[in-house]
């Protein structure tokens, strides 16, 4: 063959090559084009559908898509959710849904699908494929329709329950309450202190275990005074021997390495106090765990007020000024009431106004001495009472003096240390081991009262000495809180020492306070 002929048959197939290339590569284009157009019209279909619900808590990574859709979408607090969504929960991660006055937490590694009927009357049904969950239905709630692997649970109004999915099976544990167990067309009830579980092919089995009455699945409580807050523990015990001694361990990480506190002899309850933070908790019996959870402990009390500060003096000539008041914005909160009044213990007619913003402006304040304080305010699902910050006042007058400006405001010097001690809270750190004893329990709860020495978490670094940060690319909060505090859960700390408003969005060359 010529070398003219050799060239020409390997030009062909050069131009069969470029040509097979260029109609997948167009292939491909039309078929992302077709999907992002598939996943745009839901999103903007989805506006015309009424949400199932509403995120009230997330932290870290928490995703959304529905069913018809390709990409997944990153969901925050106060995101929607509807009909037909699959909610994903990614490692060391979580998030409480509200769905009609149902608080569904799900816990890390969790993948849920919310249903609904055609129609839209019934109540809405919950598809667990893998993870765990718990589901709280407050009295005025219809409840929802959990399916968990063909089984359905339907919950009752006041009713708390915690359930599981996995490799090795299910299970459903009723904390409070009662729900109704139906398996093909037949129901019964399982009621407070029990559970059901089954394997893979939903044979139901029994084992050690126990049920935990309180506190209820991943409690959240409000601590607003400087003393430990006391929590107490009740379980129901299953299958376990009578003379069978339980341990309760908590710690301050999920690894149970850290701050471990070990309480053993334990009957069917125990009492035990504690800090502000986030601590987890396990019931062990012949060295098996039985039962885990995790409890929150927020700082309710009133925030640090910023402005106008004490003392101050607003002079007016002929329009009252507006004068705008602002504090420390806290974490976890859902908003905060602000109060202005006339007298110092607030009891004549004033201003009483509920903001989400951490600060508020009032134009309607006369001549005269104020006074003003402000509370928190956090969502219902927090367990305890806030408190009402310290109270602050400062002075308007009309002057017939002429001045440059409209309003002439004066502001008194403080020092220094005053403005130290009153930005920076005070934390009290102990190693104390905790020291709780057993309560044995009745049919009916008795009153405990016991001694307890508190669970607190141990800090062995100079409290003077700041530690900073630079971002790096890859970084997350949650891999910095692992880096400094041993557990990735921990990031809260360090979006409340530097005000973060967002936790995703971080940027190298960043620098962050460690506390």
């Amino acid at each position: 063959m010529s070398d003219s002929a050799q060239t020409s048959v390997s030009l062909n197939k050069l131009r069969f090559v470029d040509i097979l290339v260029l109609v997948v590569f167009i292939s491909t284009a039309i078929m992302g084009l077709f999907l992002f157009r598939q996943d745009l019209m839901r999103t903007i279909e989805a506006r015309d559908i009424d949400p199932a619900g509403v995120i009230i808590i997330r932290n870290n990574i928490v995703q959304r898509r529905h069913d018809d859709r390709v990409l997944w979408d990153r969901i925050y607090v106060n995101s929607f959710v509807y009909p037909g969504d699959l909610v994903r929960v990614a490692e060391l991660s979580s998030t409480a849904i509200d769905i009609e006055k149902n608080e569904l937490f799900l816990n890390q590694n969790t993948l849920i699908r919310i249903q609904q009927s055609m129609g839209g009357n019934s109540n809405f049904q919950i598809e667990l494929r893998e993870g765990e969950l718990s589901v709280i239905s407050a009295e005025e709630s219809m409840g929802i329709m959990l399916d968990i692997m063909g089984k359905r649970i339907q919950t009752m109004s006041g009713s708390t329950l915690n359930a599981s999915a996995g490799k090795e099976g299910a299970s459903v544990q009723v904390s409070e309450g009662k729900v109704n167990f139906i398996q093909e067309g037949k129901s019964r009830e399982i009621t407070e202190g029990a559970m059901i579980a089954f394997d893979q092919k939903g044979k139901e089995h029994i084992f050690p275990t126990t049920v935990v009455m309180s506190p209820k699945p991943n409690a959240r409580y409000l601590k607003s005074g400087s003393e430990r807050l006391i929590i107490d523990f009740f379980w129901n015990r299953i299958n376990i021997d009578k003379e069978g001694a339980l341990s309760l361990e908590v710690a301050g990480d999920s690894a149970f390495s850290r701050n471990v506190r070990v309480i053993s002899g334990l009957n069917n309850s125990a009492q035990a106090a504690f800090d502000t933070g986030f601590w987890y908790w396990r019931l062990i019996y012949e060295g098996k765990i039985l039962n885990n959870g995790q409890l929150t402990v927020v700082n309710s009390s009133g925030p640090v007020l910023i402005s106008p500060v004490t003392g101050s003096i607003f002079r007016y000539q002929d329009t009252p000024p507006q004068v705008r008041f602002q504090w420390v914005e806290r974490q976890n909160v859902s908003g905060y009431v602000i109060e202005i009044n006339d007298t110092v213990d607030f009891s004549a007619p004033g201003i009483t106004q509920q903001t989400n913003a951490a600060s508020f402006v009032a134009s309607q304040l006369d001549s005269g001495i104020w006074y003003w304080r402000v509370k928190p305010v956090f969502l219902s699902t927090y367990l305890g009472e806030t408190s009402y910050s310290s109270i602050g006042s400062f002075k308007i007058i009309k002057t017939a003096e002429k001045t440059e400006t409209a309003v002439k405001i004066e502001i008194p010097v403080i020092p220094p240390e005053r403005i130290t001690a009153a930005s920076t809270p005070s934390v009290r750190v102990s190693s104390e081991p905790i020291v709780v004893k057993s309560v044995v329990k009745s049919e009916v709860k008795p009153e405990v009262k016991q001694e307890t020495a508190p669970v607190t978490r141990s800090n062995s670094s100079d409290a003077k000495t700041e530690r900073r940060y630079t971002i790096q690319p890859g970084d997350t909060l949650g891999r910095i809180a692992r880096q400094y505090y041993g557990d990735p859960m921990l990031w809260s700390r360090i979006t409340e020492a530097n005000n973060i408003q967002n936790p995703d969005l971080i940027y190298p060359g960043q620098v962050f306070l460690i506390p």
